[in-house]
């Protein structure tokens, strides 16, 4: 790694940072940590403009509405909340599931928000307010990770499930895992599925039209979490590194060291030029891409 391919290293969170999302005009990024606090940042300059002390628990789950206007947070607390973009105000709030929720997606339209917890349910709300109207339960334990494309919502946890909507019907399923899944992205155009398995040190691409795996790749390190760049043409991966990858060959294109302790989650900007990356050792960093 080049030394200048680290932009900035943001410091502020006093605990793990677990999550992170880049708001779709690519100028804040928004991280959520073990400290319980959401912290948004301009880009790249990483000037933190806000702390808000948002839950009451692990802030596990971070996600910007295709229009950027909010964004919403899932905690350990149990509750989802919405917040507004402009001035990180609450809009709402829920407390719908029984136990921790681990992450959140929002449809391709953004009137919904769904959100998966260790009470093995996924919730359906209506954004922005926030309001319950539906429950899945894909039957396969806690729900670890989320990803919406058109039509299709992919879960998981011991298995991968992908659902129809609205109607949560089940499409697919996989249980070929020894650990399960971890995380989980659809390219922009809705046609491909990443998915990282964290210890099993795999990342598996799915062909979302057909519901067949295209190819996986074995690594030697954590799959913790999962993002496509803007393109579709490369896979970021986070463990205790950041990795690019060629979903067609399975090829690494590029490592980025600098983080010291596990990488839980990455996102890249909406124009392609960077890469975020929040770790357990209270970092989060920005790359060039």
């Amino acid at each position: 790694m080049a030394d200048n391919e680290l932009v900035k290293t943001l410091q502020g969170h006093t605990d793990g940072v677990l999550s992170l999302a880049f708001s779709p005009c690519g100028k804040f990024l928004a991280t959520g940590g073990e400290d319980n606090a959401i912290k948004l940042w301009s880009i790249p300059d990483g000037i933190e403009i806000q702390t808000i002390p948002a839950h009451e628990g692990d802030v596990r789950a971070l996600a910007f509405d295709p229009d950027g206007d909010v964004f919403a947070s899932a905690a350990w607390d149990k509750n989802v909340k919405i917040w507004r973009t402009a001035d990180c105000s609450t809009l709402a709030s829920a407390s719908k599931h029984a136990g921790p929720v681990n992450c959140l997606a929002f449809s391709p339209d953004g009137k919904f928000l769904y959100s998966g917890s260790d009470d093995g349910t996924i919730k359906v709300f209506s954004s922005p307010k926030c309001w319950l109207e539906n429950t899945l339960e894909p039957g396969i334990g806690d729900i670890k990770a989320l990803a919406v494309a058109a039509g299709m919502l992919a879960a998981g946890g011991v298995e991968l499930q992908f659902l129809e909507l609205p109607s949560g019907k089940l499409l697919k399923d996989n249980d070929s895992y020894v650990y399960g899944v971890k995380a989980l992205a659809f390219s922009p155009d809705g046609k491909t599925l990443a998915v990282g398995t964290g210890m099993e040190k795999r990342l598996e691409i799915w062909n979302a039209e057909k519901l067949e795996e295209a190819g996986s790749v074995k690594d030697s390190d954590w799959v913790n979490c999962v993002a496509f760049t803007p393109d579709g043409k490369r896979i970021v991966t986070g463990g205790s590194a950041v990795k690019v990858w060629d979903p067609v060959s399975g090829a690494c294109l590029k490592t980025y060291e600098g983080h010291a302790d596990e990488i839980h989650a990455v996102d890249v900007s909406p124009d392609g030029k960077y890469i975020a990356s929040a770790s357990n050792d209270k970092t989060v960093k920005i790359w060039a891409l």
